[in-house]
């Protein structure tokens, strides 16, 4: 009996032995983890830190479009902006309300600042899931200068918001892996911010990530599921505090103002409308009133009325507009063969040949279904919406490699190798023609307590407020500026026509307004002034810039003067 109870003994203590034993091991295990995760991310903020100090000394960057300039505006009271507001419009108020917090650097606006340190913070966290994800550090740096040279030189708050939202898709897969708790944190972080930023950006980030990650395995954990519950609880709340931001009646009416104008400006809806004359004279429009509209001309308040915009478009047969943008549609495609996508286009179907993975190829697909949609929709798909989604398509591809055989990782790091010199070749180019445009631009013709007409585009925005602007530059700038935001709640534009001093106001006085516009744009104001007050649109030269000219111009007949 004795024998037998030992006998039954030894194996219980043999079990424990070994209890202790894991426990030993998965302690040491977790502390290796803990110091292969902190060295991962020290490596990355090195990387990523170092990257952008060489670039912006070197170069001057540049934003790729004037929204950033336009919300930079808004955000420091400058420019279009009457004062400033956390209102950007394009992005989430919370998102306005950390630009404002921060605290200008050597002068450096903070909409600038926070935009730099969001891209350093996509670049750190792109580096440290790859290091995660045991990709090696000479990789790393390949995909930071085929994926973030542009975006740094040429920064824009869409671009930066997928590129965040990139960071969150490799975030998911790194904890997919490892199991880091952290890194799932980090993931949501991640999202959260590029929802802030731009959050239709996300959602196609996400959508395009969809192939790409083990939802199955993830939904299967309840740290996860808890993360995701915790996320979607941070997007409500953000999307309660924006809804809540632009409830007023003075938003209200420049929000149904906005989706009105939108198809005109936005998606080619004008062609439709000036095929149709009998549409246009039945509701009292000529065709130069139409060409305006679209055309960002929104002072008149007849010619930009919500309810004459909805009805001139509910007019035109869906199906018309269905079939001919179907029939144009192929011309999306180009997208990705162009300057700014060109080494991303390339870079990522070679990786898509080498590695043959089915569901980055699905990836591939539903990037190509969304451009499809846009051109659908009579537009053509922005690069700033598809840059992220192919370099979330390059940079999953490079994580596909630990399974690869060895000629095909040699034949992987070769393509980055090549993406990388060529993308650096042709944007360092870029970048010194840029800065010498930007040296150009350097002029105090804005710094006056008297608002200076722009109509568009017709002044490069980008060059004259690049993204190192110091604040004292632009402390006295004022602009009536012809866009999105002319009739925004903040803008010059309301503020001028408030009081009295007004575009159609001081058009028809003597003295005109200081005016930067195109000859097109000219010409269209000359018809306009025919067509409103009998007399043709006079303009003299006020000011002649390297890249734009003031012209007075002035609606009144040389009897009145």
């Amino acid at each position: 009996m004795s024998c037998r109870r030992e006998a039954t003994a030894l194996p219980k203590r043999s079990m424990n032995i070994n209890a202790v034993v894991t426990s030993k091991n998965a302690l040491r295990s977790h502390g290796d983890h803990g110091v292969s995760s902190s060295r991962h991310l020290i490596t990355a903020a090195a990387i990523s830190i170092t990257w952008m100090v060489v670039l912006c000394a070197t170069f001057n960057p540049k934003w790729e479009t004037n929204d950033d300039v336009a919300m930079s505006m808004v955000a420091h009271g400058y420019g279009i902006a009457d004062y400033g507001s956390a209102h950007l419009f394009f992005s989430n108020v919370l998102w306005g309300v950390i630009v404002r917090s921060l605290p200008s650097i050597n002068g450096i606006l903070g909409y600038s600042v926070a935009t730099m340190l969001s891209l350093t913070l996509a670049g750190a966290a792109i580096v440290y899931f790859l290091l995660r994800l045991a990709i090696r550090p000479i990789f790393t740096v390949l995909v930071l200068i085929v994926v973030f040279m542009r975006p740094t030189l040429f920064p824009q708050f869409t671009e930066t918001a997928g590129l965040l939202a990139v960071g969150g898709v490799l975030g998911l897969l790194s904890y997919q892996r490892r199991g880091s708790v952290f890194d799932l944190v980090a993931a949501c972080c991640l999202a959260f911010l590029a929802y802030l930023i731009r959050d239709l950006e996300l959602a196609l980030v996400a959508a395009v990530g969809l192939p790409l990650l083990p939802w199955r395995k993830l939904i299967a954990l309840r740290s996860a599921r808890l993360a995701a519950v915790g996320l979607a609880i941070c997007l409500g709340g953000a999307t309660v505090a924006n809804v809540r931001a632009y409830s007023s009646p003075e938003w209200q009416t420049f929000r149904q103002q906005n989706f009105a104008r939108a198809p005109l400006t936005d998606f080619d809806a004008t062609k439709f409308i000036l095929e149709r004359p009998e549409l246009m004279q039945r509701h009292g429009l000529s065709p130069n009133d139409v060409r305006l509209v679209s055309n960002w001309f929104f002072v008149d308040p007849r010619l930009s009325n919500p309810d004459l915009l909805r009805s001139l478009l509910s007019e035109i047969p869906p199906q018309a507009v269905i079939e001919r943008n179907f029939a144009s549609s192929l011309t999306a495609f180009s997208l990705p063969l162009g300057p700014n996508l060109l080494t991303l286009t390339l870079t990522g179907l070679a990786l898509l040949i080498i590695l043959l993975r089915p569901s980055l190829l699905a990836a591939w697909l539903i990037c190509f279904a969304f451009m499809l949609g846009f051109a659908l929709a009579g537009r053509s798909p922005p690069v700033r919406v598809c840059f992220p989604l192919f370099a979330l398509l390059t940079t999953a591809a490079v994580t596909m490699q630990f399974r690869l055989p060895q000629w095909r990782r040699l034949l992987l790091a070769a393509t980055l190798l090549v993406g990388s010199l060529f993308n650096a070749w042709h944007l360092i180019d870029e970048a010194a023609a840029s800065d010498r445009t930007i040296a150009l631009a350097r002029h105090p013709e804005f710094v006056s307590p008297r608002s200076t007409f722009v109509w568009g585009d017709a002044l490069p925005f980008e060059s004259v407020f690049p993204v190192f602007t110091r604040e004292y530059d632009v402390r006295s700038t004022r602009i009536y500026g012809f866009g999105v935001l002319t009739l925004a709640p903040f803008s010059v534009a309301v503020a001028d026509e408030a009081a009295n001093r007004g575009f159609l106001a001081q058009l028809q006085s003597n003295a005109g307004i200081p005016l930067i516009a195109k000859p097109a744009e000219l010409a269209l104001l000359s018809v306009y002034c025919m067509e409103n007050f009998a007399t043709p649109l006079q303009t003299s030269i006020a000011t002649q810039a390297e890249l734009w000219t003031v012209v007075n111009a002035s609606c009144t007949s040389p009897a009145d003067e």
